[in-house]
């Protein structure tokens, strides 16, 4: 498997020129350009957070960084996971007659969402100095909120990669399981307000919530996440993504079968 992996560095060249080229198709015949990646995430926090902070009465600033601070990092770790579930078989020339290793497909996509993440990253800072929203040294954490979850996002696009080689409609079952997702994460709504055991179990048990929180608690709170939180957050990541390099890895084999 290091043998694999080592191969994968190897060929760093020829990710760089993936993902520019991913990149260059992404806006091209675009009037705006990368000017998209920017306004997307203003767009969406206009939208969501003024409806819902109206809806659940409640102030704009407070709720606007906190959904924003949250749907940045679910959306890098959703777009991600689709993309890359396309990205072998979209790819199937590569794969089929000339040698490359196939793990730089997904890891472009993932690649390419981070540029999306850092975006919304931007945009939020940006909204928080409009709208007047403290900064604190808790942001100094951010860095390590990225990493984690990035590790996290890999190791799932890994596997959404390898999966939809085999099965060609898991792309489409990964699209509705992660729009149903996103309102069971605790983004448009408050963790904190979930009433019941039950509930607070799911939760709890919610794998993306402890990397929303990463985020939230540094942006929103002006507090380092608790310890319970960043533990768990760094366990999840690293089983996930060793999970999604062993198995993609152990059946890249085969997927000249399926293409």
């Amino acid at each position: 498997m290091m043998d694999k992996i080592r191969e994968v560095y190897e060929y760093r060249a020829f990710f760089r020129q993936l993902l520019y080229q991913q990149l260059r198709q992404r806006y091209q015949g675009s009037v705006l350009g990368f000017l998209w990646t920017l306004l997307n995430p203003l767009l969406i926090f206009v939208s969501f957070s003024v409806i819902f902070s109206i809806l659940n009465n409640w102030d704009l600033k407070d709720y606007g960084i906190y959904f924003l601070s949250g749907y940045v990092a679910w959306n890098f770790f959703a777009n991600s996971c689709l993309s890359a579930a396309e990205s072998v078989v979209g790819h199937a020339p590569y794969v089929t007659k000339v040698y490359v290793p196939k793990a730089v497909f997904p890891l472009a996509s993932v690649a390419v969402n981070l540029v999306d993440l850092l975006a919304g990253l931007a945009i939020l800072f940006l909204i928080m100095v409009f709208v007047g929203a403290p900064f604190s040294l808790a942001m100094l954490f951010l860095p390590v909120s990225v990493f984690l979850l990035i590790l996290f996002t890999t190791g799932a696009a890994l596997l959404s990669a390898g999966w939809n080689v085999v099965f060609r409609d898991f792309r489409y079952l990964l699209s509705s399981l992660l729009f149903v997702w996103f309102f069971f994460t605790p983004i448009l709504w408050k963790a904190d307000q979930v009433k019941g055991k039950m509930a607070a179990n799911y939760v709890q048990y919610n794998p993306t919530a402890w990397f929303v929180q990463l985020f939230q608690a540094p942006v929103w709170k002006g507090e380092l996440p608790p310890a319970e939180t960043v533990a768990t957050a760094a366990l999840i990541a690293t089983f996930i993504f060793l999970a999604g390099v062993y198995s993609f890895l152990r059946s890249e084999r085969t997927f000249f079968y399926y293409l």
